[in-house]
């Protein structure tokens, strides 16, 4: 979008001069929204901080193998750049289910430190727990805000005119979660550009996952649906990273699974090499021959008692083997 000068015409219609218009109203809104913002950051720390407790680091671990489709490890998490890592925590937040609960982090993170939270964030945090990551197409932007359309339920949503957003065209879409904290609403910092290429597949995919998920819970929603499914997506993304080198070239902007790819692959050589190492390593134990058992010398008491030992008895005898 193109930034208004202070002597350009007012965005509003009313023939005045910007700086004369609503250039005082748009600052005191930017500054509101940045008080804003710098509370939902401090609130997604406590959260990212409480995810990753010693207690929950083998549910991290596991959770880290699904949203990635395969079993990486340490070292993937050391090879994955940190936009990546953000992204999967953002999702095992919100989204994972514990092994053994069936609860998600955020819904312990409400148990138990919800009565240490004010009253603006703990409905903030509630508001969180109800939202899930979805695909949007962008329909129109404006000044401040995108109109978008849900390509799953077919419904039409706004969002504020982020720098994510903004970044987009007109068919492009938005791929994340989408908050009712603001009015509009705006999408979570985990939230990624993607080209109308890849709406399809996308689409496609989860379409068919979908059909699967009511076969056995018949009365799910897609919010549901989403809620419990929607690291699924971010397989396709990485299967067209895959096959094509990436979802799109040309733009910038455009998230690009093809790196995240590249480093997931090296994470698997190194495992591979490593359990080389480990499986050589014990094949050379095995093929060392045992130390021959220094003999143990048995002695006769007078009684006729075998004693085993170096150590004279009185009245004693060695016997010869």
């Amino acid at each position: 979008m193109t930034r208004v000068g202070r002597n350009d015409p007012c965005p509003c219609g009313s023939g005045k001069k910007y700086k004369n218009c609503c250039l005082k109203k748009d600052r005191a809104q930017h500054l509101r929204e940045s008080a804003w913002h710098r509370q939902e950051q401090a609130t997604a720390e406590k959260l990212l901080a409480y995810a990753q407790r010693p207690a929950l680091q083998r549910q991290l671990s596991v959770a880290f193998d699904l949203f990635w489709n395969g079993r990486y490890g340490v070292e993937g998490w050391n090879l994955l750049e940190q936009g990546e890592i953000g992204r999967f925590l953002e999702w095992y937040i919100h989204d994972y289910r514990l092994e053994q609960s069936k609860k998600r982090i955020i819904d312990l993170f409400l148990e138990e430190m919800g009565t240490t939270l004010l009253a603006d964030e703990l409905e903030r945090v509630r508001s969180w727990s109800d939202s899930y990551i979805s695909l949007y197409r962008i329909t129109q932007l404006q000044p401040d805000s995108i109109s978008l359309h849900d390509v799953f339920q077919d419904t039409e949503e706004a969002s504020a005119g982020d720098s994510l957003g903004q970044l987009g065209l007109e068919g492009d879409l938005l791929l994340g979660r989408l908050l009712h904290t603001s009015e509009p609403g705006h999408f979570s910092w985990a939230a990624i550009l993607l080209p109308a290429t890849v709406e399809a597949n996308l689409v496609s995919q989860m379409t068919r996952a979908y059909g699967q998920y009511r076969e056995r819970y018949t009365e799910a929603s897609w919010p549901e649906f989403l809620s419990r499914s929607s690291y699924l997506m971010n397989h396709e993304l990485l299967r067209l990273g895959t096959e094509t080198g990436g979802t799109q070239k040309g733009r910038a902007q455009y998230y690009d699974a093809s790196d995240a790819v590249e480093q997931l692959q090296e994470a698997e050589r190194r495992l591979r090499e490593k359990a080389a190492q480990r499986a050589a390593e014990l094949e050379r134990e095995l093929e060392q021959p045992d130390e021959e058992e220094e003999e143990v010398p048995l002695r006769k008491t007078r009684g006729g008692i075998l004693l085993p030992g170096h150590v004279n008895y009185k009245g004693s005898t060695e016997l010869k083997r």
